[in-house]
C-alpha cells in the first residue's frame, strides 16, 4: 500500500514538473515570435508616395512680327503696327485683315503715346504736317452726343482684346459727336498725329497723340493710317 502511494506521488510530481515546463517553454517561444513579428513590422521601410503632378505655368507669349510693337498686357500680350493709305474706317479694317489683325484699341496712356510715335515716324516721309490713325473704337449707341455720357465712357474698344478706358485720351472738348445729314453722328475714332511730334493745329487745336471722334465714312485727314493689332505668339 505504501508502495502504491509512493508511486502515485512520484508520477504526479513528474507530471507537474514536465507539464509546467513545457507550457512555459511554449509561452516563451510564442512571446519571442510575437516580439520578432512586431519588430519586423515596425522597422519595415514605408514605400514612397509619388509627388502630385504640378502643371507648369503657361509660357508668356512675346513674339511679334518684324517692325510690330509689343504691348505687354495682363490679359495677354498684344502686337501693334500702323499702315498707310487707309481711307475710311472700313478700308482700315480690311487692311488689318490682310495681316491677320484687327483695328486696335489702346489699353493705357503709355500705349497711346507709343502708337503716336510709331505713326509719326510713318507719317513724316509722306506728309510734313501729320496724319490721323484709325483705331478700333466705336461710339456707344446710348451716348449719341456730347454731354450724355462721361467722356471716357462714350466709346468702346472693338478689337475684343483691349479693356478699360485709360487709353481714351481725348483732345480738347472731344468726343463732341457732331452730326452730318449724310453720315449721321461721328461714331469712329482716330489718334491725331503731327509730323513734328509736338505741334497743334486745326480748328479744335488738337494735340499730338490725342483722340478725336470722326465720321466713319470719310477720310479725316490728307494722310490716314490704320493701327492694327493682334495677339503675340510664342514663336
Amino acid at each position: 500500500m505504501q508502495l502504491l502511494l509512493f508511486l502515485s506521488l512520484f508520477v504526479t510530481t513528474v507530471s507537474i514538473l514536465y507539464g509546467g515546463g513545457g507550457r512555459d517553454h511554449f509561452d516563451d517561444d510564442s512571446r519571442h515570435y510575437s516580439s520578432d513579428s512586431s519588430d519586423s513590422h515596425e522597422h519595415r521601410p514605408r514605400p514612397h508616395r509619388p509627388r502630385p503632378h504640378r502643371p507648369q505655368p503657361p509660357r508668356e507669349l512675346t513674339k511679334c512680327p518684324d517692325s510690330w510693337i509689343l504691348f505687354k498686357r495682363p490679359q495677354g500680350n498684344w502686337c501693334v503696327n500702323v499702315f498707310t493709305n487707309a481711307q475710311t474706317y472700313q478700308s482700315a479694317e480690311d487692311m488689318c485683315k490682310v495681316y491677320g489683325a484687327v483695328l486696335t484699341g489702346l489699353q493705357t496712356n503709355e500705349e497711346r503715346l507709343k502708337l503716336a510715335e510709331k505713326a509719326r515716324l510713318a507719317t513724316a516721309p509722306i506728309n510734313p504736317v501729320g496724319s490721323n490713325v484709325w483705331l478700333g473704337a466705336k461710339r456707344k449707341p446710348e451716348c449719341p452726343r456730347l454731354g450724355v455720357c462721361p467722356k471716357p465712357d462714350t466709346f468702346y474698344w472693338t478689337d475684343g482684346a483691349t479693356t478699360g478706358t485709360e487709353g481714351f485720351g481725348w483732345t480738347f472738348s472731344q468726343p463732341d459727336g457732331q452730326v452730318n445729314g449724310a453720315f449721321g453722328v461721328q461714331s469712329c475714332a482716330v489718334i491725331v498725329v503731327f509730323s513734328s511730334g509736338y505741334g497743334t493745329g486745326g480748328s479744335n487745336q488738337n494735340i499730338h497723340g490725342t483722340l478725336d471722334d470722326v465720321y466713319c465714312q470719310t477720310q479725316p485727314y490728307p494722310a490716314t493710317l490704320a493701327a492694327c493689332g493682334k495677339k503675340a505668339t510664342e514663336y
